[in-house]
């Protein structure tokens, strides 16, 4: 998602007077956001590790975002061909925005780049210029169609030369399960990484205990809504919350309904959890648009997601194999 996505904070509540020597943390500031990675230690060198996520991460960030001098988005974006090759990641990752284009009825669709930057939330953009006017709006909307793209292989096919491709909602997700497959590379069997609004975990802390995670109250910038035990598997938590402005009491994000081009007003948050990073990132953007009743509906017909839903008027709506696990914070 190019969002400075969904905030999820992390509650390390680790035993640090017995158990600090089994722990290493490390903070890295890339892609627009902060991650903060720990692991619990094994005889690999910690700082070797360090250098070889932040080479991942500083990687990531020049070939996936929107205008970067070596992204292979801007360099697809500014094709002069209805075709280009990628690199294997870039197709994969294309290839499943679409799959989930189509499961999620167009409610992720890769191709909402025009949208977002008229609304002043693109990556160059502040988030204060004028609202748009409805006809430019409407105008814009023609370019949005995740449909107008294809993949066969590692080659990417338009339909129209005037589509444009944003991986923001899906790249961290995907960078989430290429640290988690670096760390337990190196014999890291226990670790917790946090990346903005995104979590992803193995094993357990050094006390034996599951990661204690908390989610983040949408209506509150330092305030924990709910906590849940985390051994495995990944959190995702989207928000009306993390880029918005508010003009005339109504509040306008970077969260948009494909089909209208405005934002979604009905929920506040939506956290997914569930086994890959990647899927879960793409869930809590794709339906954030819909109805909460109907998000958990789609949820629980799912058996290894689960997911919470602040609607629009704060009211919580869990999912049936999350109910006996998420703590409210009173």
């Amino acid at each position: 998602m190019n969002r400075i996505t969904a905030v999820l904070i992390g509650l390390i509540t680790l035993c640090m007077c017995e158990k600090k020597a089994e722990t290493a943390k490390q903070r890295f500031f890339r892609m627009d956001t902060i991650t903060d990675v720990t692991l619990v230690k094994n005889n690999y060198s910690v700082n070797k590790m360090w250098q070889s996520i932040d080479s991942l991460l500083k990687d990531w960030e020049e070939r996936f975002s929107v205008s970067g001098t070596n992204s292979e988005i801007r360099i697809l974006n500014e094709r002069i061909s209805d075709t280009m090759v990628v690199s294997p990641i870039a197709a994969e990752m294309i290839r499943t925005a679409l799959v989930y284009g189509d499961t999620l009825d167009g409610g992720f669709d890769l191709t909402i780049l025009p949208i977002k930057e008229l609304w002043g939330f693109g990556e160059k953009k502040s988030g204060n210029e004028p609202l748009p006017a409805p006809e430019d709006i409407e105008k814009t909307l023609q370019y949005v169609d995740y449909k107008n793209v294809r993949v066969t292989g590692d080659t990417v096919i338009f339909l129209s030369k005037d589509t444009k491709v944003d991986v923001g909602g899906i790249a961290k997700g995907f960078v989430l399960r290429e640290l988690e497959k670096l760390v337990e590379k190196n014999g890291y069997t226990s670790y917790l990484i946090v990346s903005g609004g995104d979590i992803v975990s193995g094993g357990k802390r050094p006390d034996g205990a599951p990661w204690r995670i908390g989610i983040q109250h949408p209506r509150s910038s330092d305030g924990i809504l709910a906590t849940v035990n985390l051994d495995s598997g990944a959190i995702v938590t989207s928000g009306d919350y993390e880029r918005f402005r508010i003009i005339d009491g109504k509040r306008y994000h970077h969260i948009f309904n494909s089909h209208t081009g405005y934002s979604c007003t009905g929920n506040q948050s939506v956290t997914v959890y569930g086994p890959d990073p990647a899927l879960v990132d793409i869930l809590s953007t794709g339906l954030f648009c819909r109805d909460a009743l109907e998000i958990i509906a789609f949820i629980n017909k799912r058996p290894s997601f689960e997911c919470m839903v602040v609607d629009s008027t704060g009211e919580i709506l869990i999912s049936e194999g999350w109910k006996s696990r998420i703590v409210l914070v009173e």
